[in-house]
């Protein structure tokens, strides 16, 4: 039955153009996401084999050439502290206080990141110098911060930037963060 339930799975990536990725973590782990057929990573240098002490950076963006992109920082942490969704939520709130001033919402709006293996939060920024700006290639004018924690102790920080939060580019990202999975020599989390 299982096998059954992959095989469709996999048919419907291919419907959709999407494609599973798979970073190697180490120890037995591996994170697992799926990347929206038109997206593309944009790491030239040849992938480590595993996730270094310092973590590892991967960048996502569109083929057309739209001013989305979405990096991922995946981290491997001391201990499970983040597990408590108050401490992964404070630590949400003191790590994007530093982009509300300079944005249009004033502060940090925290929502909520659920899904059947995703426990996270986020909070969206506006850039208040490029309100009204026609879209400049790298230079976004919203950034949504997110931090998830996946178990055992590995968390991820990502961040969705983009022109135009309710556009399909902005809920591709934010699809491709809640179809992250841990894979551990225990089974996926």
């Amino acid at each position: 039955m299982k096998n059954l339930l992959l095989f469709f799975a996999g048919l419907g990536l291919l419907a959709t153009g999407s494609r599973a990725e798979n970073i190697n973590l180490g120890g037995g782990k591996s994170l697992h996401f799926i990347l929206p057929g038109a997206w593309i990573s944009t790491d030239t240098s040849a992938p480590s084999p595993e996730v270094s002490q310092v973590g590892k950076n991967l960048r996502y963006v569109p083929k057309g050439g739209s001013s989305d992109a979405v990096l991922l920082t995946v981290l491997l942490v001391p201990d499970n502290r983040y597990s408590d969704r108050e401490n992964l939520r404070m630590l949400v709130a003191d790590a994007t206080q530093q982009f509300a001033p300079e944005s249009v919402e004033g502060k940090a709006f925290i929502k909520e990141l659920r899904t059947a293996t995703v426990t996270g939060f986020t909070a969206t920024f506006t850039d208040i110098d490029l309100v009204d700006k026609p879209p400049v290639n790298d230079d976004y004018k919203t950034m949504t911060a997110c931090f998830i924690y996946l178990g055992e102790k590995v968390m991820v920080f990502a961040t969705i930037f983009s022109d135009d939060p309710a556009g399909p580019a902005f809920a591709e990202g934010l699809r491709l963060l809640k179809s992250l999975t841990l894979a551990t020599p225990k089974g996926s989390i």
